[in-house]
């Protein structure tokens, strides 16, 4: 895939009069996060658990990413853009992240437009602005946004449009895609997790283990133990639409509607299809030129597998999330920020069998400033509360905390 990409970006730029860069010093980026880490509680989601963070009840060191981002420049606007990340406790480590063609025609008027086509995440998080789709304001986003990192990567073409009047500015955003069939299963058997790994084309993640989980006894052993993120089951184009309002004050408003039009019963290879749609309303807020205001709200719904009567299937799940965040910006480039989440997931089926229902809350503070001219230093601390029946299956109170504290440099080269 990446390789036909590059392939027409370099035929067009061949043919365009415009000045190429493809291989500069200024076409690449990397950075590497070593990251010290203290949580307590239970096992955690990457080791078969149902913990809601990134690690689970131990201490641990580890490179939590380490990157190269390439950004040739085949026209004056004609780009591209190919992350390539390699994650130390992941399932499979090394991957390619996003990659697409851009297209920027240079505006003459009020009215803009571009595209893009390739992999890709949908525009869904307001915190994932930093080089690389990473985090500047804390080590770990928002529930909504871990979800859509780990479950919300695509495949397709993505238009956007916007006009200016009156001083105000509207946007427009479509995408078509494929890839995202499974979107979903980690959001139902696993539930909401904060964390801050991101899926690459050949990700795998890991579901709750034992023989008493939902997923293995409705389903044994057609449900692979672990769900691939970017595969293709039903050969039916999902899509995405994003509306973007910018008035003449310094607020930011978006609203967006994603569905994969996933069909419930295709299966391959131990992965099933999902039916996965949600909307998301993001408000940013510039209280003043320091401080900042961010927040989404999502609300969606999930199933798979054969119906079960009354309009369900046998699993069917309702879900919905909102984050409140404030960020304070220091003159020597640092940020205090502090975010409150709350998530929940509603299971509309088979309770009895495989009780996917949670609520839960947390709470982040961190501190990110940059130290030198190529080193960043990240501190966070972030405390969640969770209740899930499904944790008895582990021999667990449905009621978990856990604490988790973090210490990064990032080292960019």
């Amino acid at each position: 895939m990446i390789s036909t990409l590059l392939l027409a970006g370099a035929a067009y730029g061949s043919t365009a009069q415009a000045e190429t860069s493809l291989f500069d010093s200024g076409n690449y980026t990397a950075w590497i996060d070593l990251r010290l880490s203290q949580a307590n509680g239970e096992r955690g989601w990457l080791d078969g658990g149902f913990g809601k963070l990134r690690h689970g009840d131990e201490a641990a060191a580890d490179i939590a990413q380490a990157a190269i981002l390439w950004k040739p420049q085949l026209t004056d606007t004609f780009s591209g853009y190919v992350l390539l990340q390699g994650v130390s406790d992941a399932e499979v480590p090394v991957g390619v992240e996003e990659a697409y063609l851009q297209w920027k025609p240079v505006p003459k008027s009020g009215f803009r437009y571009g595209l893009r086509l390739g992999q890709m995440f949908p525009p869904v998080s307001m915190e994932h602005d930093g080089t690389g789709w990473t985090t500047p304001r804390s080590l770990t986003p928002s529930a909504i946004n871990s979800w859509i990192g780990e479950e919300v990567l695509v495949r397709g073409l993505e238009i956007n449009a916007q006009q200016t009047f009156a001083g105000h500015r509207l946007g427009l955003t479509v995408g078509g895609f494929t890839r995202d069939d499974t979107a979903g299963t980690m959001l139902s058997w696993r539930g909401w997790a904060l964390h801050d790994i991101s899926a690459a084309e050949n990700t795998k993640l890991k579901l709750p283990d034992g023989d008493n989980q939902g997923w293995y006894r409705i389903f044994d052993e057609y449900q692979a133990p672990a769900s691939q993120p970017m595969v293709e089951l039903d050969g039916r184009l999902g899509y995405y639409v994003r509306l973007d309002w910018r008035p003449p004050a310094p607020v930011a408003v978006n609203l967006e509607f994603y569905d994969n039009q996933g069909d419930p019963m295709a299966v391959r290879n131990g992965q099933w299809g999902w039916a996965t749609r949600f909307c998301n309303l993001g408000v940013a807020y510039r209280l003043t030129a320091k401080d900042e205001l961010l927040s989404q709200y999502m609300t969606g719904q999930t199933a798979t597998g054969w119906p079960v009567g009354q309009g369900y299937r046998v699993v069917d799940t309702g879900f919905e999330s909102a984050y409140l965040l404030l960020s304070h910006s220091y003159n020597n480039g640092a940020h205090l920020t502090g975010r409150i989440d709350y998530f929940a997931v509603k299971d509309h089926s088979w309770r009895a069998v495989d009780n996917n229902g949670e609520t839960g809350y947390s709470a982040t503070v961190a501190w990110m400033k940059p130290v030198g001219d190529h080193l960043d230093l990240g501190i966070e601390a972030l405390r969640v509360i969770s209740d899930r029946p499904a944790r008895t299956t582990h021999g667990l109170s449905p009621q978990q905390a856990q604490t988790q504290l973090q210490i990064a440099l990032r080292w960019r080269l």
